[in-house]
Parts: structure tokens; sequence; C-alpha cells
């Protein structure tokens, strides 16, 4: 994987789903693969990630990276998310899986992933609407709520500041379930300042954020 460059359609990027950790620097791992193959991929291409690509991206030794691999075959396979789309003036939310194949070779320590249709054209065939960043941003991440709040924010990099966004939105976005966090208290201790503190001590940015209300009540954030 030669420059590292994460490349994602803002559609994409502003995508409710909830990856863990593993399975999100995976995603990350397949996006950049598909984008130096140099052929393009389709809905049939298969994807080769090894353990040794995992641990030298990610700092990890072999046990955590062959086990990270495995557990992958499981997980991200039954792995959902949703997205905006916009054809001929009609808004819709796309529901889809992010693989619609994957295989692990025990022997050899290889994943193989096959991404799912709707996935394809929002790592490949981009044009004016997307984000990218340099993998090495995120690799000392280990929260699952620190990566998409990163990628969230450099979508806004060039602004400087993001829109206020609404909390139930937010919570989305960010991977949290409805019954997770639902004390902004905890919230606040167990998801958002966490990230923010990552983000700032390991990545180019820098973030403060500002919450807003309705009356007394927080209804959402910006940065």
């Amino acid at each position: 994987m030669k420059n590292g460059l994460v490349v994602k359609d803002n559609a994409l990027i502003n995508a409710s789903y909830n990856l863990e950790v593993t399975e999100q620097r995976l995603m990350l791992l397949a996006i950049i693969n598909a984008r130096e193959t140099g052929n393009g991929i389709t809905a049939d291409s298969k994807l080769q990630i090894h353990a040794s690509d995992y641990m030298k991206h990610f700092n990890v030794d072999k046990k955590t990276a062959y086990e990270a691999l495995k557990n992958a075959v499981d997980n991200l396979f039954n792995r959902q998310f949703s997205f905006r789309e916009v054809r001929g003036g009609t808004d819709f939310i796309v529901k889809s899986r992010w693989v619609s194949r994957i295989a692990y070779a025990t022997n050899e320590a290889i994943l193989e992933i096959t991404f799912a249709p709707d996935v394809v054209p929002l790592i490949l065939r981009l044009e004016e609407h997307f984000t990218s960043y340099q993998l090495k941003q995120v690799t000392q991440l280990t929260s699952k709520y620190a990566i998409r709040l990163y990628e969230l924010l450099i979508a806004w990099r060039e602004v400087g500041k993001t829109p206020q966004i609404e909390l139930s939105e937010f919570r989305h976005k960010l991977g949290v379930e409805d019954n997770e966090y639902k004390d902004m208290h905890n919230f606040k201790k167990r998801v958002l300042e966490p990230s923010i503190k990552q983000i700032n001590e390991h990545t180019d940015i820098t973030v403060t954020y500002e919450q807003h209300k309705r009356g007394r009540t927080i209804s959402g954030f910006s940065f």
C-alpha cells in the first residue's frame, strides 16, 4: 500500500453505521487496496488484506492482527450502513451491507473482501463531493467513535468549522446505538470527550466543540 490515501464519497463519510475499531481499520485497508490496484474494481473483485498489512499500519503484534482478520469473517459480513442518495430530485435513504462476500485463509492469514455493489461507487467513482486523508492520521486512534468523528470533521477541514449537527443524527453517524449512553453526562464522558482527546493528541487537527440547547436540553453540537 503505497501512499495510504483513504478516499470516500461524502455520502459514505456522513453515513450511519456501527463498526468496531478493528472492522473500521480493515475497511480502510480494503478501500486503500481498491484504489491502488490501478485496474479499478467491480462488485465482483476480491481484495486481499494480509495480517502483515494490519501489523505494519496499526503497530500491533502478530496474534492481534491474526485475530482481527479471523474475527472479521463473521462480524463484517453482517454489518450494515445507511446513507442518503438523491436521484432525479428524490431523496432516498439507502441501507446496504459493506461486503457481499468475505473469506479467510487461516494458514496464510489473508482476508479476502468483496465490497457490496453500493459501496464500490462510494470509494472509486468519485467526482466532486469526497473527503480524503492519510491512513496514518487514524492509526493511533483506539476508539471507534474517534475514527468516525475524525472523518466527519475533516470533511469540513477547509472551512475550519462544522455546522450544527443534531444530537440524534450525530449519535447515529458515530455508531452509538439508541440504548447506549442515553444520559448526556455518560455520552460526553464515554464517547465525545475521549474521542476529542485522542484526535487532538494523535492527528493533524485540533478540535473544540460547542453544545447547542433547545431550552435546557442539549440538542446538538458544532465543532
